[in-house]
């Protein structure tokens, strides 16, 4: 049996300050996590949110209704579903083509198949059910802040066991860190890739080793809490002069070494 795919791409990531989560690259190898989830999809691949750029054979579309919660999304691609069966997703976790064939060959003869929590909860968003049956339940408020859980939890959902770590969700900086320290990720770029995107700027035109080793030479040359205070005055002699950074780094260099302090 293999089912087409829904994946809910969108949330606004409150907790991680709006940071585009789907984004992020935590998915095997470096992919963004959507890219993970998208590459563990099988059949056609709908895709519910803002179009994002990826790879594969995905169909973008849209929410029937702005913030409407992911039923909504789920909802909205029902139409262009056409196995009997599909199989539901986040963008914002990290899932395996194992385990979808686990819950595709779980759910048959059963209304569906979904992951189960260490907790003993089921995962709605990490699921196999019968297109029917989940037309059944969003029918009635086309999934307008319904929980997915709460409606599946009426169905005939085999639950499908994973280890610890095969799923996993990403909601904090918590579930960030610990995701990047399993994938070998560096913290530091991970936090400049996705903060230059909040910012509407080009992380390529930060020069990262130089200004990590003029903060470093300004904590060690002045004190700690100057070298915060020295990117800033950076960034804002940069927005203001329209001058290249580089220049700007290599002229604070040279203030740096002709620094003297009285009592030196």
């Amino acid at each position: 049996m293999t089912p087409d795919s829904i994946v809910v791409v969108g949330g606004k990531a409150r907790r991680l300050g709006g940071l585009d989560k789907a984004m992020l690259p935590l998915g095997t190898g470096g992919k963004s996590l959507l890219q993970g989830v998208i590459d563990a999809c099988p059949g056609k691949v709908i895709a519910v949110g803002p179009h994002r750029e990826v790879s594969g054979n995905v169909e973008w579309i849209a929410d029937e209704v702005a913030d409407g919660g992911p039923a909504v999304g789920l909802w909205s691609a029902l139409p262009r579903i056409n196995s009997e069966y599909v199989f539901i997703t986040a963008a914002d976790q990290r899932v395996t083509a194992d385990i979808v064939l686990d819950l595709c060959q779980s759910a048959v003869c059963h209304d569906g198949a979904w992951v189960i929590h260490a907790d003993g909860t089921g995962q709605p968003l990490c699921a196999v059910i019968k297109v029917e049956v989940l037309k059944r339940l969003l029918e009635p408020t086309r999934g307008v802040n319904q929980s997915p859980l709460r409606l599946m939890s009426t169905c005939d959902m085999v639950g499908v066991s994973v280890k610890n770590g095969e799923i996993v969700d990403v909601d904090t900086w918590g579930d960030v860190a610990a995701m990047a320290r399993s994938e070998g990720v560096p913290m530091t770029q991970l936090w400049i890739d996705n903060l230059a995107q909040a910012l509407g700027i080009d992380a390529a035109e930060i020069p990262v080793d130089e200004l990590l080793d003029l903060t470093r030479d300004v904590a060690h040359g002045v004190e700690r809490k100057a070298a915060p205070l020295t990117t800033f005055m950076l960034g804002l002699a940069a927005g203001q002069s329209g001058r290249d950074l580089n220049e700007l780094i290599a002229a604070t260099q040279i203030a740096l070494g002709e620094w003297a302090p009285d009592d030196k």
